[in-house]
């Protein structure tokens, strides 16, 4: 890559103290894909750019390479989010850590940036846990993940029953052809990941889910992704605890 300074829009997804008085983040940028960098100063008080550089912000910047990190020179906020409850910064945690561990670094994919703007919008809208699952389908089929849902991944027979999931072959196995260490997934369940990834975010359409669905498809979407990636979602323990404090209180 150019050794030249280079501007770019970027969606920050993780965001954490570095040295005495610096920052270091990981963000998911329009132009180049993924980009880790370290703001220099950037926990002065008197950083003029210190206060922009948190989870989830939308900003403009301006970067130079180096040889293992690239360094923020300077940047300007796009977009800022307003105070978020505790809930929606947890599944907005899931979102970004899945997509740092889906994406490589300097391979531009600006699918994923317009997708990551739209989920973090519709998750102060919409029901965050159905949004969640929806960017974790989508982000699985920018990159290249897609599950196979449309006929059994052994014998290619159409799917009319319920059946498993296989995280090797990476899509529904009907019953015949399982072997037994697979995960069970319902016809209803498949068609819920079908309505998942198709879901328009510019226009999202209402539609039933059941809870029974809903948590097996958590089950066989969080350990597909492991398989994937090789990396446990730290972001899941602190979902969970936040949704066991919910339920103390209810």
């Amino acid at each position: 890559m150019s050794k030249e300074a280079y501007q770019d829009d970027i969606f920050i997804l993780r965001v954490q103290n570095w040295q005495t008085a610096d920052k270091y983040a990981v963000c998911f940028s329009r132009s180049h894909g993924k980009i880790a960098f370290i703001a220099f100063g950037a926990r002065y008080p008197r950083s003029t750019y210190g206060r922009l550089i948190q989870p989830f912000a939308q900003l403009s910047a301006q970067f130079t390479p180096g040889a293992r990190i690239d360094t923020l020179r300077q940047c300007e906020s796009l977009f800022l989010p307003e105070t978020v409850d505790v809930e929606t910064f947890a599944y907005g945690a899931v979102i970004a850590e899945v997509t740092e561990n889906l994406t490589s670094e300097q391979e531009p994919e600006e699918e994923v940036y317009n997708l990551l703007l739209q989920a973090y919008r519709l998750l102060g809208e919409r029901n965050k846990r159905i949004v969640t699952l929806s960017t974790l389908l989508k982000l699985l089929v920018c990159c290249g993940f897609t599950p196979e849902l449309t006929a059994c991944t052994s014998c290619h027979e159409e799917i009319t029953k319920d059946g498993y999931f296989s995280l090797a072959q990476g899509g529904f196995l009907c019953a015949k052809c399982a072997i037994g260490d697979e995960l069970r997934c319902s016809i209803n369940t498949k068609k819920l990941m079908e309505n998942l990834i198709n879901l328009d975010f510019t226009k999202p359409q209402d539609f039933v889910v059941r809870g029974g669905e809903l948590m097996q498809l958590e089950q066989i979407l969080y350990k597909f992704i492991l398989y994937q990636t090789d990396k446990s979602l730290k972001s899941l323990d602190f979902l969970g605890q936040i949704q066991d404090q919910y339920t103390k209180k209810v």
